[in-house]
């Protein structure tokens, strides 16, 4: 296409508008940090009462979207880039990056306690009479497999797919908005909604990644004080882990990715294996594999019927911080993981991409909750209940600690522990600050380094309004807050996406390297 016919358009300043309105939300999170959590977890939970309906079954469309995209003959052989175009990074450290982006330590914070909420609070655990030990086990790891498996990866899937598909097939920016203006580029609203939804998008990022950096600076506080024996749970010792946290992130943000993320995505994953090995091998292997095959089971049978119940004449406070609380989570999370996925994801096909950016992750998440999980409700069913009790009382951060403590070498496992939600989470940042760069370059293709310590910084502020308030509601709540405009956006990208393809689809075997 010649530059006549779609003459370029100055990009609008998103770093200075968005930069100061993160910047405002962060020195109220200081100022004021239980103003800001309060004020967001109202605004939520209105949301997801009165949206229920919407959120519950966009992770399953997500999926199937995916699924006709790569199963499709049409489709599924398109390659990012260019029928030439070669991979940068192996696939090792292509899923690496993908699964540390995507999840960071939020599956080891909440890995022994998931499964144990769904168990003592949905409608189909302990509260439901008539059910035995085994029903109410088999429902709740059901339950936490749900929501961190097939459908939470499915919605990071659809938005690194469409932003990839755009950005390599048709040289577009690298952002959320762009498949909208380039999809419906003769509709006078999509460049007005897509410079909302760069905006929002940027907001989201920033507030999503600050419960993360909250979380996993609790969890290592938690877990400093566990193997010392002295307490690291004040203000004063979780500011300087925190700001120990920050320097490791920005320093990965100023990296090129193939020397900063390629290597921490790479041996966070290697510690999480040998952790996930160890535990797995000294605990009760028998009942980790059982409980895998009847996870896999209740993944095929029952993903659709979690994806539309809706519970709705039961107590509403385990839907609003449970399913959907996470949904939106993972909605808020898309636009920055979409970004770096569609960063080091060139030349891969859409079937490639559609399948092993769920399939590899989620296979991962049923072997780590099959254990993590698994091992609690084994705990609460025929053991001490030391764990169910420990969570009950809140102590989240220290469940972790607690396991392996009822395990061998816990005083070798416990430290290792702490270095895994290090890796988790400076990788998640790092990718989340690298993103952010990206999208608020002059060109919105481009890594900007000074940019990404910028977001890092801002990310830093607002995680301490979580850290000073110390509620788990909070850190979900912050987490989702941004996306919740996204779970409408989810829905005009499926349309843009396939009205794309099908545009594309004559023209299959071109080479899309070439400049339209």
């Amino acid at each position: 296409m010649s530059a006549k016919e779609n003459p370029p358009v100055k990009r609008p300043p998103y770093f200075l508008w968005t930069a100061l309105l993160v910047g405002l939300m962060a020195v109220t999170a200081v100022v004021k940090p239980a103003l800001l959590t309060n004020t967001v977890a109202d605004v939520g939970k209105f949301f997801y009462l009165k949206f229920d309906w919407l959120i519950m079954w966009l992770p399953l469309l997500a999926c199937a979207v995916g699924l006709s995209v790569a199963l499709s003959p049409r489709f599924g052989n398109i390659r990012l880039g260019g029928k030439d175009a070669e991979p940068e990074y192996s696939f090792f450290s292509w899923m690496n990056m993908l699964f540390t982006a995507g999840i960071g330590v939020g599956i080891v914070f909440f890995g022994p306690i998931e499964a144990l909420w769904h168990y003592f609070h949905s409608p189909i655990g302990v509260k439901m009479e008539g059910l035995t030990d085994s029903q109410q086990v088999e429902n709740a790891m059901s339950l936490a497999l749900h929501v961190w498996g097939i459908p939470a990866w499915s919605l990071y899937m659809i938005a690194g797919l469409v932003m990839a598909y755009f950005t390599y097939q048709h040289k577009t920016e690298c952002t959320p908005a762009a498949p909208l203006q380039y999809a419906f580029k003769h509709k006078k609203w999509a460049v007005p909604l897509g410079m909302v939804v760069t905006a929002m998008a940027i907001l989201a990022i920033a507030m999503s990644v600050s419960s993360s950096i909250a979380m996993a600076t609790a969890q290592i506080a938690s877990g400093l004080g566990i193997i010392t024996g002295e307490s690291f749970n004040n203000i004063g010792w979780k500011t300087l882990i925190l700001v120990v946290l920050a320097s490791l992130y920005t320093l990965g943000a100023v990296l090129p990715i193939n020397k900063g993320m390629k290597f921490l995505g790479d041996w966070t994953v290697y510690l999480s294996i040998v952790l996930l090995l160890f535990v797995f091998l000294v605990g009760p292997t028998h009942y980790f594999l059982s409980t895998m095959v009847v996870s896999i089971g209740n993944i095929l049978t029952k993903t659709v019927h979690h994806s539309f119940q809706l519970y709705m004449f039961h107590n509403r406070d385990w839907m609003v911080w449970y399913p959907m609380a996470y949904w939106v989570w993972w909605v808020t999370w898309a636009p920055f993981v979409g970004v770096f996925l569609a960063k080091i994801s060139k030349g891969r096909t859409l079937r490639q991409f559609v399948f092993a950016s769920v399939m590899v992750p989620a296979g991962f998440i049923v072997i780590w909750f099959s254990v993590f999980s698994g091992f609690s409700l084994l705990d609460t069913v025929e053991g001490s209940g030391r764990l169910a009790e420990i969570g009950n009382k809140g102590d989240y951060e220290g469940a972790f600690y607690y396991l392996l403590n009822m395990l061998p070498l816990s005083d070798f496992t416990k430290p290792l522990t702490v270095i895994l939600f290090l890796g988790f989470i400076v990788t998640t940042v790092t990718s989340a600050a690298i993103s952010l760069g990206i999208m608020t370059s002059n060109d919105g293709r481009s890594e900007n380094k000074f940019r990404a310590v910028v977001w890092s910084i801002f990310a830093t502020l607002i995680g301490y309004a979580v850290i000073v308030t110390g509620k788990i509601e909070g850190i979900k709540a912050v987490g989702s807050f941004a996306g919740f405009p996204f779970v409408f956006v989810m829905y005009l990208w499926f349309a843009a996406l396939w009205r794309q393809l099908n545009r594309d689809v004559p023209h299959r075997f071109k080479d899309y390297s070439e400049k339209e």
